[in-house]
This record gives structure tokens, sequence and C-alpha cells, in this order.
């Protein structure tokens, strides 16, 4: 079952109505959000240069001239557009970083700033939505991107010349750097970018649509405060907040992990994730258990940062190793307290509801 604006109606003033409209504005919400936005372009960054190389692999890797399509650019590039300038420069320095560590021997500082600057000056044409219905639109991102590129052109070569001085000729430095990235930028950015995000915004912002599927968040629209919302162009996809914050929790450990594993060769013990699986879902259970018992009302940000610290917990069970059966123990344990508090959530909940028959008034009764 789902609700959508051009199907039902109009759900979104129902949406609007709801405390979720209220807590959309909160700080909370708003820093959750942009730390979602930078994690997801950084997690990006790193798992697609790993097969394809970063944004600098063809310049550290190959130090002669050749130019490849750079899909690690594109993706980052595009991604920076649609995030704005603070997220592009952050994490395309994190992003960089990040990979650098984890797949060379030597530290390339200036390639992190390089990225960084890029992501930067991408974000700085920010997208809006219905931009691209205007065709004109399309043609302005055209020649911000040949600016941009122009720009880090300039800035690679400043960063060679001062870094290397007399080491590399000037015709060096101007073809293998400079020149090699601007082609790069040229086959790989400068004319896809702009189709993609005329793409985007006509797909996803030819009209504004509320997507409130039940699969995605467990209530129904009259309990909307459970969920929380992503917006892409004028369309708002709802999820179910704990739900959401489980599956995020999952996704940032198996990238903590696998950065780990990378950069430092080691991994967490088994003993360690055993520990993690035991205390982690303790905070989860008691938002969850307190709010079914009709103790309090959890709120959106208790349920994500309770979600994720789950997730933390779900990763931690493949790596317990040797002691699956004491994994197998704690999962009984906290299901069967998760089954006691579902059933004494339901008995008080029908306590209430008899109390509530009993003093209705009935009928002949004033």
């Amino acid at each position: 079952m789902y609700y959508k604006s051009k199907l039902i109606g109009k759900p979104e003033d129902i949406l609007n109505e709801t405390p979720q409209k209220l807590e959309g504005k909160n700080y909370l919400r708003s820093i959750f959000l942009n730390l979602l936005i930078s994690a997801f372009i950084i997690i990006s960054y790193v798992y697609i240069s790993e097969p394809f190389g970063s944004i600098s692999s063809i310049f550290v890797n190959n130090q002669e001239f050749s130019v490849q399509f750079g899909i690690t650019l594109l993706i980052f590039t595009f991604f920076s557009i649609l995030a704005g300038p603070i997220h592009g420069l952050t994490s395309g320095f994190l992003g960089e970083l990040l990979y650098q560590l984890a797949f060379y021997d030597t530290f390339y500082l200036e390639w992190c700033f390089i990225v960084a600057i890029l992501g930067l000056l991408s974000g700085i044409y920010k997208y809006r939505p219905m931009n691209y219905f205007d065709p004109l639109k399309v043609y302005y991102t055209f020649v911000a991107l040949i600016i941009v590129s122009c720009i880090i052109f300039g800035f690679i070569m400043v960063i060679q010349f001062f870094l290397y001085p007399g080491q590399l000729s000037a015709e060096v430095i101007i073809l293998n750097y400079g020149f090699k990235f601007f082609l790069q930028a040229l086959i790989s950015i400068i004319f896809i970018v702009p189709i993609l995000l005329l793409i985007y915004d006509r797909v996803l912002s030819k009209e504004e649509s509320h997507l409130y599927y039940m699969i995605l968040t467990h209530h129904p629209l009259s309990a909307s405060d459970h969920t929380f919302y992503l917006k892409f162009g004028r369309t708002k996809i709802y999820l179910c907040s704990r739900c959401s914050g489980v599956i995020l929790g999952g996704l940032f450990a198996m990238f903590a992990t696998y950065l780990i594993a990378k950069i430092f060769h080691s991994e967490f013990s088994a003993e360690f994730a055993l520990i993690m699986c035991l205390i982690l879902p303790v905070p989860g259970l008691i938002d969850w258990g307190s709010q079914r018992l009709l103790l309090r009302k959890s709120t959106t940000s208790s349920r994500l940062f309770t979600g994720l610290i789950i997730g933390l917990a779900l990763h931690f069970m493949s790596l317990t190793y040797n002691y699956y059966f004491y994994t197998l123990l704690i999962l009984t344990v906290y299901f069967t307290i998760f089954g006691v508090l579902v059933f004494l959530g339901h008995k008080k909940e029908m306590k209430l509801l008899k109390e509530e028959l009993d003093n209705f008034p009935k009928e002949g009764e004033q």
C-alpha cells in the first residue's frame, strides 16, 4: 500500500499538519541529514575509487600523458552539484584522504586539496529544483563546468610548480598534469553532468510528490511522526526512522571495518564484537520498549540514533566468529524481551481501550 498525491488526493496536506513538519525544522534533523549527505558522498567516493581509481589516480599512478574516462570524477562532480559547496569541499577532502590512506603507500596531501576545491567550485552552481526545465540552464551548467575545469587546470599546475621546483619542466607540468586534467574533465563531466542534471530534474521535479510507501514507513499517515523524509528534487520519500537508522548504522559499520582493514591491516577481535552485540542494542530496546509500554513517546531523533547503534550491533554479529553460540544466545534473550514488551504493551493498550469504552456514554444517557 502506498500514498501519492496524484493518486489519492492530497496526502501532503495530512503530512504537513503532523508533528513531522515541526520535527523537520529542528536542528537535530538538519544536522543528521547534512552528515548523512556528506557520509554518502565520502563512502561512494572511496568504494567507486577502488575499482576505477580516484581523481588523483591517473596523475599519481601514471605521470605520463594519458587520458581516460573518469568515473569517480563524474559521480563526485554530479553529487557535489546536487549537495552544494560545503558538502563538496568536505566530502572531497575526506574521500580522497581516506582513499589515499587505504590504497597509497605515499601520502599526497595536495590532491586532497585539489579534490576539495573541485567539490567546492562544482557545488557553488548548486542544483535547484525545476532549473533544468529551462534549456538555458543546461547551457549555463556546461559553461560553469568549463570554468571550474579551467580553474582546477591552473590550480594543479601551480601546485606542481611550487611542490616540485626544478624537478619537472614547464612543458611536462602543463601537458601531463594541467592539460591532462582538462581533457579528462572534457570527456567525463563537462558534457555528461548537465545531461544527468536535466534527467534528474525532469524525473524528480516535474511535480511535487510525497511518496509514502507502507513497506518503507510501516506506519499509516496518521503516524507519520514515526518517519522522516529524504527530498530529491520536489519528491519526498518517507522512511521509517528506526529501520532507516538500523540500515545506515549497518552500512557505516561495514565501511568503518573495511577502512580499518585496508589502512591498519587489522580487524576487530571476536571478543570485542561479542561485547558490542551485547551492549549496543540496549538503548534501542529501552527507547522502543518505553514507548510500547506507553510510558513516553519517542522522537524521530531518538529513533534514528538508537536505530544507528542497533545497525552497528547487527554488523558486529558477523565478526563474532567462534562465538556464534553466544551470539545466538544474546539474540534469543533480546527477542524474548522484545516479545514480552509486545505482550505487555498490547495488554496495556487493551486495558486503556476498555476504560474508554466503559466511560463512553451509553445509549439513552446524557
